[in-house]
């Protein structure tokens, strides 16, 4: 096989892979009728069941990106998934509540490493202009898992139970695992790299010690802290807007029914699937800028949230599902640029740690959003306040973290622009051991980065 089939074979066995975090965020709605039935759960109990797949699946994410710098996105990918399937068989044969937790705790540690350990073997094989726009790709491929966990899932569910859903996908986890480890390779060979055009680096082994320096360079790192405060900013909204209150909101404050309210609520999912690789798109042929792009679409969220919180019931079906189009663009199509934006800083190997870090950062951010804003609905209907008044309220949170997606976006360095890399990430470059951080081959272990 020649390197730009393997390209694209290596592209689309990840993309297959990453629709499983997907399906999984998401099963477990599908399925709860029969879950809460079957294992005799009040809706506390079927909270806490939730709530053991999120809260593993953020802090794995978080370690996932050291992870995969220290084992390799491959034996990381595949041992992980293992330990996914091997839950996901626990929990469809559970019996109790503390067993099915351990389950579901199981499988969001093991799916948690998939999109860290993808986007180290993208940068390891792609070159790094095409980074964003592959990545946008992957990530408008793996939101088909959301429907497909919607759609063909539930006829299974309704067919056959839950149980049977949660045996299939953990059955396919398992062939995943498998998969991964048969077919993935971690680096290129030399001749691949000089066929394919992408800039050979160092691949020494990484040390807990390199990943401690890496984490200090990171802390210190002007840029990081913005990507990370853009991210939990974004995932605060959507967590708690997108996944929990957007239906209900709908269907109080506008009056739509149950399917018009779904419907809408849908085009968010449109949003992501269309908004990444078309905003990729226009960055890379007309922006040319990552930073202009991330700190706008803070000013396209709240020029889009606006309307729906100060014309309560007087916008119509059509207008709350464009509106829900364009917040799902506004708010995820900027993801791919600012994972980009890290490689570029950073280099792959520690713009994966920072990759994981960001994003196990941005979940606990959406889990506390969730527990702020439907704390503030409580208190407004403890008051007798009228639904409009009371998600207004509870809403109210949502245009400060707006203003933080467009100051972080605009004040971001040149580095995270496509074509410039920054050479803070050399820091790390250890007298004792070099480190690949960067596609630079004009800078070497030794050198001295000059400004």
């Amino acid at each position: 096989m020649n390197a730009r089939s393997y390209q694209k074979l290596l592209f689309s066995v990840l993309s297959l892979v990453y629709l499983q975090p997907f399906i999984q965020s998401i099963i477990a709605t599908i399925t709860a009728g029969g879950i809460m039935a079957d294992l005799r759960l009040n809706p506390q109990e079927m909270g806490i069941l939730g709530a053991s797949f999120l809260f593993p699946y953020a802090c794995s994410m978080l370690a996932s990106g050291m992870l995969s710098a220290y084992f390799g996105p491959r034996k990381n990918l595949a041992g992980m998934f293992l330990v996914a399937g091997t839950g996901g068989l626990l929990f469809s044969h559970s019996e109790s509540l503390a067993v099915a937790c351990v389950g579901r705790a199981m499988t969001g540690i093991g799916t948690a490493v998939c999109m860290t350990s993808s986007f180290t073997l993208f940068a390891r094989w792609f070159r790094a202009e095409s980074f964003a726009k592959v990545t946008g790709l992957f990530f408008a491929l793996g939101g088909c898992g959301s429907f497909l966990g919607a759609g063909p899932l539930s006829m299974v569910n309704v067919a056959f139970g839950w149980r049977f859903c949660f045996t299939a996908m953990a059955l396919i986890t398992l062939f995943f695992a498998v998969l991964v480890f048969a077919v993935i390779r971690d680096w290129p060979s030399a001749d691949t790299e000089k066929e394919l055009g992408i800039v050979s680096a160092p691949r020494t082994a990484v040390t807990p010690r390199d990943m401690l320096e890496g984490l200090g360079i990171l802390a210190k790192d002007r840029d990081f802290r913005r990507l990370v405060l853009w991210f939990c900013s974004m995932s605060s909204m959507y967590q708690s807007f997108v996944g929990l209150w957007a239906a209900p909101y709908f269907k109080d404050v506008f009056h739509l029914g149950d399917t018009q309210a779904g419907f809408a609520a849908s085009m968010f999912a449109f949003g992501f699937i269309a908004g990444c690789p078309l905003l990729n798109w226009y960055c890379e042929k007309r922006l040319r800028s990552n930073r202009v792009a991330i700190g706008a679409s803070g000013i396209a969220v709240a020029a889009f949230f606006l309307p729906l919180f100060l014309l309560p019931g007087k916008i119509g079906a059509a207008g709350i599902a464009f509106a829900s189009l364009m917040l799902g663009m506004g708010m995820n199509a900027p993801n791919t640029l600012v994972y980009a934006s890290a490689r570029n800083v950073f280099g792959s190997r520690l713009g994966s740690i920072a990759s994981g870090l960001m994003a196990g950062m941005s979940l606990v951010a959406g889990a506390m959003m969730q527990l702020c804003v439907s704390g503030l609905l409580s208190f407004a209907t403890s008051r007798s306040w009228g639904a409009p008044d009371a998600y207004l309220l509870a809403f109210c949170m949502y245009l400060p973290a707006c203003a933080i997606m467009t100051y972080c976006g605009f004040t971001l360095s040149r580095a995270s622009d496509p074509g410039h890399i920054s050479t803070r990430s050399w820091r790390m470059i250890l007298k004792r051991q070099p480190v690949e951080l960067s596609g630079r081959p004009d800078i070497g272990p030794t050198d001295k980065p000059q400004g």
